[in-house]
């Protein structure tokens, strides 16, 4: 890993990326909405394990996970066919969302600079998607 970037360092860019993001911090998770619409986000950052998503293992201490919901398009040329053996616990892989890569999300734990630097274009996607299905009501 060629330095890590911090979750709070995260958040802040995803934050000041993009014009009007909202931010949900009533939970330890953060969920980010693009705009006055708040009932899906286009991104979060996920801290802790839960019974239905427990394939990273991030009870694992300062372990967290991006996830971001990108076209079809982009999913399946990033992932062309899901891999039923990919280790969901990796540290800065970009993955598949564990539980809904079939809704085209995608992951990654704890990445790095150089990771947030490749995944730009997708979190600009998964934001612009947002704003585009948030207009059409």
């Amino acid at each position: 890993m060629t330095g890590a970037i911090s979750l709070e360092a995260l958040a802040e860019y995803i934050q000041d990326a993009f014009r009007d993001v909202h931010v949900d911090t009533s939970t330890p998770d953060l969920f980010f909405f693009a705009g006055d619409e708040r009932k899906f986000p286009f991104a979060t950052i996920v801290t802790r394990d839960t019974e239905f998503d427990h394939h990273s293992e991030l009870d694992r201490d300062g372990v967290f996970r991006l996830n971001l919901g990108v076209s079809k398009e982009s999913f399946q040329k990033l992932f062309p066919e899901l891999d039923p053996n990919v280790d969901y616990t990796d540290l800065d892989v970009l993955l598949p969302h564990p539980a809904y890569a079939r809704m085209f999300w995608l992951s990654v734990l704890n990445p790095s600079h150089e990771t947030l630097r490749l995944l730009r274009p997708y979190l600009k996607e998964a934001h612009d998607l947002q704003v585009k299905r948030a207009a059409r009501g």
